[in-house]
């Protein structure tokens, strides 16, 4: 049985996440950002500057209220608790990004954009540490390896499926 939950949204959904909490956000066209109860009550709304599509959204496992959101070059990190104002923004890609992933210490965040690229956000000291360029195309996805922090996967519209490692270090990428 399929329930719909409404109130949330006015645009297409492009995106959703869910904490280990039971809290869930979702993503849609046009900056909207909502979060949701796990009954499918809307808890919070927010409508990003600009306008650009929310593409990626992803809880911090570690502190469920925290939310990180990518509508087109930016990084905005949230409160679910309090979606009117960011905690933090980064302006780290170029074209829209399309993914985001934490690894497992929650001190990096990788970014997938239009362009191919990754970029590797130190969250500690807030900035790029890494940017990688490795797809042709889009690159539609980016997801680093449990239990290996040194490695990231990704894959794009140039039909590759990436495994980067070192990416922290000496580089060294392979094509699966």
């Amino acid at each position: 049985m399929a329930v719909k939950w409404m109130g949330g949204h006015s645009s297409p959904v492009l995106c959703l996440n869910a904490s280990k909490e039971g809290l869930l956000a979702s993503g849609a066209e046009g900056g909207d950002l909502t979060a949701w109860g796990e009954d499918g009550t809307p808890l919070g709304h927010t409508r990003f500057q600009g306008a650009d599509d929310v593409t990626s959204v992803l809880f911090s496992p570690s502190c469920p209220t925290k939310l990180y959101a990518s509508h087109g070059e930016t990084i905005s990190v949230l409160d679910v608790r309090s979606l009117k104002d960011s905690l933090d923004h980064f302006h780290v890609n170029e074209e829209e990004i399309n993914c985001l992933s934490l690894n497992q210490t929650e001190n990096l965040l990788a970014s997938a954009d239009d362009s191919g690229a990754i970029k590797i956000l130190d969250l500690e000291n807030k900035k790029v540490i890494r940017s990688l360029k490795r797809h042709s195309n889009i690159c539609s996805s980016v997801a680093f390896r449990p239990q290996r922090p040194q490695s990231l996967v990704s894959c794009g519209l140039d039909m590759q499926v990436m495994l980067l490692h070192r990416v922290l270090g000496e580089f060294i990428s392979g094509i699966c």
